[in-house]
């Protein structure tokens, strides 16, 4: 299926638009409307918002039925809030599915001034070679500027010289992870406006300024695995995901004390933490034993604090090992935000700090016009940036939530669903 990186749509056109985030333990669906030609990013009014809580699932996976039923839910009740129909959504990419690589890209400043056409025309020579042969192009998202071979930390438009150089990350995903996930939202009805790195648009929803300036890591815990987005001097340095999530503490807390999954998942949600407290070893819980009915296992909370711990500790300890290695880079990195379903979890926020050894905060979505308080939980995070994102697009903003969008262009249609079922089983 091909793939191609097309340019802002024009200012005014599509003033609703939508964002779906196909998430392993929900689908969230946001609609918005941007203010028409508009030229501020936060001019959002988010209509409609829909979600459908995903069964726990006993490989991890739901079946494609599952999915195409939990997408074409939260799309009807985000449908039915902002009394609109939509046809075309704006789709994230989880992590762990991304590819990143630096690019560099050296240009010569043909009227001795740099100008708008300039950065656009180095920013397009780059999304031609962001990703390798076998991935599409997500984001070409600029990291800094050299004039003349003097580093510019500021906008370089207007600046005098010869040569500009620019440093980029390419942000990208296999073909085949972006053709299984365009069949599935077909199957619904729908089109792709796009897709989005999800930890992009998680960080985007919730990072501050000064964070991204002074550097940060963005931890996005969902169910099936972990995103993260790394910021420094105000740009998006790196991102992508480790395939360990909250499901995977549910799955312990199931294995461990012979529990159903449905059970384990509501205990961790209800009574779980990963913070052992005074009188916790005196504090129990009942668990229904499978295949036995009415037989019960008595755990302390601390010995279900004690399962959920390491396995915490994991993730941060994965993600870390992803972050960049640079030296000066990752000396920098003195702080932290974690958001998604699994940052709920009562001491996460300490174990962050601890095996990521910087200041960590919850992040929660920046509150946008229109939206329900639950939207603003940090399970919406990417959802919300996704349409913050979209919105931006629309109103052809010059925001750093990306130059480029992509979009699926093609007639064909020969992968069968046999395959993509498999495909969704094996990674959601």
């Amino acid at each position: 299926m091909a793939h191609s990186i097309n340019r802002k749509r024009r200012r005014g056109e599509d003033a609703l638009t939508a964002a779906l985030d196909l998430g392993a333990s929900k689908v969230s669906c946001f609609i918005a409307r941007g203010a028409s030609g508009g030229d501020l990013p936060s001019q959002i009014e988010i209509v409609g918002v829909g979600h459908y809580g995903m069964p726990v699932q006993s490989k991890g996976a739901a079946p494609v039925d599952q999915l195409e039923t939990g997408i074409r839910s939260a799309v009807d009740a985000a449908e039915r809030m902002a009394g609109e129909r939509i046809h075309r959504v704006c789709v994230s990419v989880p992590g762990r599915f991304l590819r990143t690589r630096r690019i560099g890209v050296d240009l010569e400043i043909s009227g001795g001034v740099v100008t708008e056409e300039d950065i656009d025309d180095a920013l397009g020579e780059g999304a031609l070679i962001a990703t390798s042969s076998d991935c599409a192009a997500l984001h070409a998202l600029p990291i800094g500027f050299k004039v003349d071979g003097e580093e510019i930390f500021l906008d370089p438009v207007g600046l005098s010289g010869v040569n500009l150089s620019t440093e980029m990350l390419g942000v990208g995903a296999r073909h085949s992870v972006l053709d299984n996930l365009s069949m599935l939202i077909e199957r619904c009805g729908l089109s792709i406006t796009e897709f989005v790195a999800a930890p992009f648009a998680a960080a985007e929803a919730t990072l501050i300024e000064d964070e991204k300036e002074l550097g940060v890591v963005l931890i996005d815990i969902g169910a099936a695995s972990t995103g993260f987005a790394v910021y420094d001097n105000g740009m998006l340095i790196d991102c992508g995901g480790v395939a360990v999530g909250g499901g995977h503490i549910t799955r312990d807390i199931a294995q461990i004390f012979g529990t159903p999954l449905a059970q384990a998942e509501r205990v961790k949600t209800v009574q779980g933490a990963a913070l052992i407290g005074p009188g916790d070893e005196h504090r129990f819980i009942d668990f229904p034993q499978l295949g036995a009915a009415g037989e019960r296992l008595r755990a302390s909370r601390a010995d279900v604090y004690e399962v959920i711990i390491p396995r915490m500790e994991e993730i941060f300890e994965l993600v870390a090992q992803k972050l960049p290695d640079d030296g000066m880079r990752r000396s920098g990195l003195r702080r932290a935000v974690i958001t998604g379903g699994g940052s709920l979890l009562i001491g996460a926020r300490e174990i962050a700090e601890r095996a990521l050894s910087m200041k960590s905060r919850l992040g929660r979505p920046i509150a946008v016009a229109g939206a329900p308080e639950a939207a603003g939980a940090p399970g919406f995070a990417v959802c919300a940036g996704l349409i913050q994102h979209a919105v931006n697009l629309s109103s052809e903003s010059k925001s750093a939530l990306g130059v480029f969008g992509q979009s699926l262009h093609s007639d064909k249609r020969t992968t069968k669903l046999g395959g993509v079922e498999a495909w969704l089983r094996a990674k959601f």
